[in-house]
């Protein structure tokens, strides 16, 4: 028989108390929605596609808020969260106060069976339908008389009260044999041992013969050993083993052919045979029973035809015409080190889902610290104020509570933004004092710049942080970085091309007249809020002559890549320079990076 608990009805009663245990947290919610039985007044198929849109709208990167209000605010599938809120009300109103435990049961099933509601069939016709499901049904309308004597539960206990009450019960059904109609197979039949002593068949399989299961574990019970069982007449345990053994040799003569399946490992370890099968090989002496070729089928749809051959790393050509003609600043870096992800993203259009439950990263830190920087700028450029640490501190705190992190992220994050709201106002008190006031500052600022190139007019688009035009008429650039910045030497060969490119894009006007010029300072601002808060790096100590030459190969480089994949030859190979590679790739499993790299070693 198959366990009850592992039954479809059982596994969807399940994951509904879970998701309401846990105030429908993304990964027990999505379990729920993706159930094969739930459709929440839909069709199955349009449930399904609904849950993938909540999924990619609220349920991944960061956790939204509890309940249905913290999806409803990262959400605009209203529709379908007003559906949820329907058919789960008989469980998400009770609240976390306890309740009688039958009444919170009866409250799972009623959210049950609206949750397998379809646009044409009844929820209660599709949970209790078949051998399983009138199985668990039976069983839960005795529980809910047993519960009826338990004292008042909460919905959290839901989970295990169920998983006990389930665990053990077994269900004898044929839901593998019955096809995606519905309609069971018509010569093919799972017998118990009693069925299978009154039939014949062309066929037999005996399954799991294994000790422990057939014949079964000899147990005489806690009460009584072998010697009182005998002193009161009781049968031997060893008599189980004999009427399974009968059972056994009347299977094996019931049928044409015989097949005799033992697995090799059961329950995660190692399975011995049955007895039986030792007895028979001991029979046979040199004789062999044969073995079915089913062994063999099962081994040639994991193996492949032929000799194994490693694979080699792609290639790809696209014609020119699918090659991408806009890029960020930020990718021309990617583009070096590896072009197969510019591929990727601008051609297959493959984008990386965040995970469920994720963690908020350094990519969100990382926008928390520009959004709050961003916003003082805008307030406080050219005119430093007084209280500018206080100033700073206010802005980081405003942009960090217009985000969803959770609390906890919330008060271990403040803490770094106050040190970086203190350095920042330290760092630029001694940039003015050095520099001078500048005229002008623009912070978050696009730009776009256009070059001729062999496939046509390429543009490149950059968001600068912050671009200064000081009083001698020169160009500043700063980056912040809350991450480690690039090495002086990945920037001077061209591997890490940012700043020099956008300096390039000042020098053509890409932001805008009031800071277009020749750039002349490019620093980058590492700001962690650790231990050490902040740090200024100046790229070539400010050295005019070396930025300028610096833009000229970034610019002349870029030129270059674009003219080599306008050639249609060109392949957009994956981390074709092993040394320069990226730290990070989303796409390095796509390219089936760690099979060929393992070949070529």
């Amino acid at each position: 028989g198959e366990p009850l608990a592992e039954t479809p009805p059982a596994v969807l009663l399940r994951l509904l108390a879970t998701a309401a245990a846990e105030r429908l947290r993304p990964v027990p919610l999505l379990a729920l929605l993706k159930h094969p039985l739930a459709a929440a007044g839909m069709a199955p198929a349009a449930c399904r596609a609904a849950a993938r849109k909540l999924e990619r709208a609220a349920l991944r990167g960061p956790m939204p808020a509890p309940g249905l209000a913290g999806l409803r605010a990262t959400s605009a599938n209203a529709a379908f969260l007003d559906r949820l809120e329907a058919c789960l009300a008989p469980v998400l109103t009770l609240g976390s106060q306890p309740i009688a435990a039958d009444a919170l049961l009866r409250g799972l099933l009623t959210a049950a069976e609206a949750i397998a509601t379809t646009d044409a069939e009844p929820g209660a016709i599709r949970l209790w339908r078949d051998e399983e499901g009138d199985a668990l049904a039976t069983h839960l309308s005795a529980l809910l008389d047993a519960l009826a004597d338990l004292p008042p539960v909460q919905i959290s206990d839901m989970p295990g009260l169920l998983g006990a009450a389930l665990a053990g019960a077994a269900v004898r059904s044929r839901r593998a044999l019955r096809g995606r109609d519905g309609a069971e197979h018509p010569r093919i039949f799972i017998y118990g041992l009693l069925e299978a002593r009154l039939q014949s068949a062309d066929t037999i399989v005996l399954g799991s013969l294994v000790e422990g299961v057939w014949p079964p574990h000899t147990d005489p019970g806690p009460w009584m050993n072998r010697a009182m069982r005998a002193l009161v007449g009781l049968p031997s345990p060893e008599v189980q083993v004999g009427l399974a053994a009968h059972d056994f040799v009347s299977t094996v003569c019931a049928g044409r052919q015989v097949i005799l399946s033992a697995p090799r490992r059961r329950d995660r370890a190692p399975a011995v045979p049955s007895r039986w099968l030792t007895r028979l090989g001991a029979l046979l002496g040199e004789a062999e029973i044969p073995r079915h070729p089913a062994t063999q089928w099962a081994r040639a749809l994991d193996r492949p035809a032929g000799a194994a051959r490693p694979v080699s790393p792609p290639t790809p050509r696209p014609p020119v015409a699918l090659r991408p003609r806009r890029l960020r600043v930020t990718e021309i870096e990617t583009w070096f080190r590896d072009p197969y992800a510019i591929y990727a993203r601008h051609i297959l259009r493959l984008e990386k889902l965040k995970p469920l439950e994720d963690s908020a990263d350094h990519a969100d830190y990382g926008a928390v610290v520009h959004a709050g920087l961003h916003r003082f700028y805008q307030q406080f450029g050219e005119a430093w104020p007084a209280d500018a640490p206080a100033r700073v501190r206010a802005c980081l705190d405003a942009a960090l509570d217009e985000t969803f992190m959770r609390p906890a992220l919330v008060a271990w994050w403040r803490p770094r933004l106050h040190r970086i709201a203190a350095w920042v106002a330290e760092a630029e008190a001694t940039r003015r004092a050095e520099l001078g006031r500048p005229r002008r500052i623009v912070s978050e600022h696009d730009g776009a710049w256009q070059i001729e190139a062999p496939g046509g007019p390429f543009l490149l688009r950059g968001r600068a942080d912050r671009i200064e035009r000081l009083f001698d008429g020169g160009i500043a650039i700063l980056d912040y970085k809350t991450g480690t910045p690039p090495a002086k030497k990945d920037v001077e060969e061209g591997r890490a091309p940012q700043l020099p490119l956008e300096g390039a894009m000042v020098a053509a006007g890409a932001f805008g007249a009031a800071v277009t010029g020749t750039a002349t300072d490019l620093t980058y601002w590492h700001i962690s809020g650790g231990f050490h808060p902040g740090e200024v790096r100046a790229l070539f100590r400010g050295n005019a002559a070396q930025i300028a030459d610096i833009i000229t190969q970034a610019e002349a480089a870029l030129r270059d890549l674009v003219a080599t994949f306008d050639r249609e030859e060109s392949a957009y190979l994956s981390q074709p320079h092993p040394g320069a590679a990226p730290r990070f790739s989303d796409y390095a499993q796509v390219a089936r990076v760690a099979e060929w790299a393992a070949a070529e070693e």
